[in-house]
């Protein structure tokens, strides 16, 4: 397939999706450039709602020095920010909600574009909050794009966006073997199995950790994995498999590496590739992500740039999505 027939798939990919999810292996790695490509392409097919997860509450990028991008917004795009970015925008605006909560620059802001021009997105830094803001937007557009930050991940939980965007390239690494085995580890945590539905029903209400042993799921009492000590206090040697609500960590692999490991999806999984690698845990999730592109930003923010076409060809022999570089992309 060319990366015209790529580009082409991708946009079909996006425009059968009401709530997609841009995020990135690594700061920088083109997810603010492949927001502005898609919202380009699909602007004349669907309305548009545009937010963020959280804010850094800087305009400035903390590391490198550069500006905090701004998308750029046509008139009757509805979009989320902060009142400290409302407050500086330059464009005529229709204020559509305010929320109760406030975020580290004030409460979030969800506004109509009057007249087009660029906007900083900002939104909720929670996921349940990002739930609820994407019901909203849902409301008022045909379409939400959630804009990632950072490298986090949150944002793409498949029980928010029903597709994601992965962004990768030379922010991660100069080295093209190094943006390839992460770009595949990621892949791989966002098409983990997923439980039998019997098993949802049970451990969908549970709080704490639950252990499978003779036969039935019980209740640990033990709310969180990061409390190693108790978590190395039960008897783990006749539990077949446990379910963590929260975050499974290096730490937490290291000691329950050969029992299947069940969480609610890959947004919960803070563990690197060196120790996934070493122990391969048996790992299912409430539910998988739907990957539904990559895009190869070969730029690297220290100057230097890559060959994106040979990153593509090469991820392409792993990952079955659309895979482009949105500069060259048509």
């Amino acid at each position: 397939m060319s990366s015209i027939d790529d580009a082409s798939v991708l946009i079909e990919n996006i425009l059968q999706k009401n709530i997609i999810a841009i995020i990135g292996i690594e700061k920088n790695t083109g997810k603010t450039e492949t927001l502005n490509y898609i919202v380009e392409k699909i602007k004349n097919f669907r309305k548009i709602a545009l937010t963020s997860i959280g804010t850094d509450g800087e305009e400035k990028d903390l590391v490198y020095g550069t500006l905090k991008p701004s998308v750029h917004v046509d008139l009757d795009f509805v979009y989320t920010t902060t009142e400290v970015f409302f407050k500086r925008k330059r464009i005529l605006s229709e204020i559509l909600h305010v929320s109760k909560e406030h975020t580290s620059t004030g409460r979030l802001i969800i506004a109509r574009a009057l007249e087009p021009g660029k906007v900083i997105l900002s939104g909720p830094p929670s996921t349940d909050w990002m739930k609820r803001i994407t019901q909203l937007l849902s409301a008022y557009a045909d379409i939400v794009i959630i804009d990632g930050a950072l490298s986090r991940f949150s944002q793409a939980s498949p029980f928010i966006a029903e597709g994601i965007i992965l962004a990768t390239g030379a922010a991660y690494s100069l080295n093209k073997s190094e943006i390839i085995r992460h770009t595949r580890y990621v892949y791989s945590l966002c098409m983990l199995p997923e439980i039998e539905d019997s098993e949802y029903q049970i451990l969908s209400k549970a709080e704490n950790i639950m252990v499978y042993s003779g036969g039935e799921w019980k209740d640990t009492k033990v709310q969180s994995a990061l409390h190693l000590s108790k978590l190395r206090e039960m008897d783990i040697k006749n539990i077949d498999r446990i379910y963590i609500p929260g975050a499974l960590t290096d730490n937490v692999l290291k000691v329950l590496h050969d029992k299947e490991i069940i969480i609610q999806d890959f947004t919960k999984i803070f563990v690197s590739h060196e120790t996934y690698t070493k122990y391969r845990p048996r790992i299912r999730v409430f539910k998988k992500a739907n990957i539904i592109g990559i895009t190869v930003n070969p730029f690297s923010p220290t100057g230097y740039m890559l060959n994106s076409a040979e990153i593509i060809t090469e991820l392409k022999r792993y990952i079955y999505v659309p895979i482009i570089d949105v500069r060259q992309a048509e």
